[in-house]
């Protein structure tokens, strides 16, 4: 581990301590592009670590950017007691990481005023009394910025790169950097674009979030919303809360949304938001770095722990058993914990029995597809969202061809804001349809009856191709007349392929299980189905649910 940060205050290890935990939660690249070697640590005090830096520019991006780093990483190494304070100071250009980063700057920089303490507690120091004429250097460029702001942000690069363009519009004919000296309003106009660019990049990250006002509740997803809401009003009493479904039914949006309503419902200020791959990446580079304490740290002293894509973890035992000892702890402190995966507990092979169970003594709720009903909302909300204007029916059209992932919505909601842009005004019925239909039809999911006899033999519990044999039991026959239904309703397929299919029987044989099926429908019948009996109706929508174009 590279602790090559310049620290002062030697009978001090506190700073170098928090060095090491900065380094832990920002990766090697962010902590040297911002926190390089001509960073000075130091104890000021009783109370505060301080960080000085080479120029202003640096100070506010540090400070905005790592606010909630810096004080985890203080609080995990001296407690809740100390702050931090990051102040300009006089550090030769040439040892500038950023600096260094743009290649440019032919200046030292003296100095420039200090940034206020963010607790308001400390004394000045002696190195910040500054001479007000001194010139603050020049800024890095915009590379360099990109780059660190991109990780530390998770922002759409094509958006990042926009914002730059707008920020920095009109410098397009400004001399080279570092040729010569620039003014001091000149550098206050460029430090204000920048800072601009940053707020502008942090409230388009705010309009990203999933939020939890957001989230359209339907018949697919109630059960889930239901206990999300049970979760919001007692955090602790039921955890873990496992969610799961197919890609693209909501299932991270209900997640993530509560776990912001968390935060700010309860003031929440320990609630961590990650992926199964994130968990494991830094899991692994804790056991090769030898920094299992701080990673333990990380994970077990919060209030909320969201991890989303858990099925990555799968076959990774040495994640998988730290995992399981990290909820273990939080279910010690009555903390909240909340998991999302794209398959139902019993799918997630790899798993231990004890994880299983801890797991399975939580809270499970599946998440299905999203229905036509829900569609239509979402697609509503994402039309007056954008400013596309479309009659209800319209609407309602479109969310019934675009079945399976609710993502594609976006996709169309998208095509209609270019499709109003280009005609200059409010688009029609038919001209909606038309820019859309390429991707309606590339949503539709492609069934083949080897999909149907799979889900319905899975479904009802029977061994595979059994509906292709000659038994005619009722715990065959009457799956096999509700794989015909599907084939005959969501396949191509003539008549007789799909009797030669099911063991070569007659086109009649199909024409009559798909009446069967209908009748069934129409008077809510019973069937049985595994040790119990459940509605025809219940059935058919959890396998449309499997083929996924319900």
């Amino acid at each position: 581990m590279n602790l090559a940060h310049d620290v002062t205050n030697g009978e001090s290890t506190i700073p170098t301590r928090v060095i090491a935990s900065l380094r832990q939660k920002l990766g090697a690249h962010r902590m040297d592009l911002w926190f390089g070697a001509d960073a000075k640590w130091s104890v000021v005090g009783n109370n505060t670590v301080g960080v000085e830096v080479s120029s202003q520019f640096v100070a506010d991006c540090v400070t905005r950017m790592f606010r909630n780093e810096l004080v985890q990483a203080i609080e995990e190494v001296a407690g809740d007691g100390f702050g931090y304070r990051v102040f300009v100071g006089k550090i030769p250009a040439s040892m500038s990481s950023l600096d260094t980063a743009s290649r440019r700057s032919s200046h030292a920089p003296d100095s420039s005023p200090r940034l206020p303490s963010l607790r308001g507690d400390t004394p000045p120091l002696a190195s910040e009394q500054n001479d007000p004429r001194d010139v603050p250097p020049v800024q890095p460029t915009l590379e360099s910025i990109r780059k660190a702001r991109d990780e530390s942000r998770g922002l759409d690069r094509a958006a990042t790169l926009r914002l730059h363009r707008e920020a920095v519009k009109g410098d397009a004919g400004s001399p080279a950097i570092g040729a010569t000296k620039p003014s001091l309003p000149s550098i206050q106009a460029s430090h204000h674009d920048a800072l601009s660019t940053v707020e502008r990049l942090s409230e388009l990250r705010r309009e990203n979030e999933r939020r939890w006002d957001d989230f359209i509740q339907g018949d697919h997803n109630r059960l889930a919303y239901t206990a999300a809401t049970m979760v919001l009003e007692k955090p602790g009493q039921i955890t873990p809360l496992f969610l799961h479904g197919p890609h693209g039914s909501g299932k991270s949006h209900l997640a993530i949304g509560l776990a912001h309503k968390l935060r700010t419902t309860y003031k929440m200020r320990r609630v961590l938001v990650l992926t199964g791959e994130q968990f494991t990446i830094e899991f692994t580079e804790s056991a090769r770095g030898g920094g299992f304490a701080n990673f333990r740290r990380k994970y077990r002293d919060v209030d909320v722990l969201v991890i989303d894509d858990l099925q990555f973890c799968l076959g990774k035992s040495a994640t998988l058993a730290e995992l399981r000892n990290t909820i273990d702890m939080l279910l010690r402190e009555r903390k909240q914990i909340i998991l999302v995966a794209d398959r139902s507990l019993n799918e997630l092979s790899g798993l231990s029995a004890d994880l299983h169970a801890r797991l399975a003594g939580g809270m499970t709720c599946g998440i299905e597809p999203v229905d036509v009903g829900t569609r239509a909302k979402l697609l509503e909300q994402l039309c007056s969202k954008h400013g596309v204007e479309l009659p209800i029916g319209t609407i309602h059209e479109l969310a019934a061809q675009a079945a399976g992932d609710a993502r594609v919505l976006q996709g169309v909601v998208h095509r209609l804001v270019a499709q109003q842009r280009m005609v200059g005004g409010t688009i029609t019925h038919d001209q909606a349809i038309r820019c859309t239909l390429d991707l309606l039809r590339a949503s539709q999911p492609v069934v083949r009856m080897s999909d149907i006899e799979k889900v319905v033999c899975d479904a009802f519990g029977l061994e595979e191709k059994a509906l292709r044999g000659k038994t005619k039991c009722q715990q065959v026959s009457q799956p096999r007349m509700l794989a015909m239904f599907l084939a005959r309703k969501y396949t191509r397929s003539a008549l007789s392929e799909i009797g030669e299919y099911f063991g070569n029987r007659q086109h009649s044989t199909v024409i009559s299980a798909q009446k069967k099926v209908e009748s069934w429908l129409g008077e809510d019948e019973l069937i049985q189905c595994g040790r119990g009996k459940l509605a025809v109706k219940e059935i058919v929508k959890n396998l449309e649910s499997s083929l996924r174009v319900g």
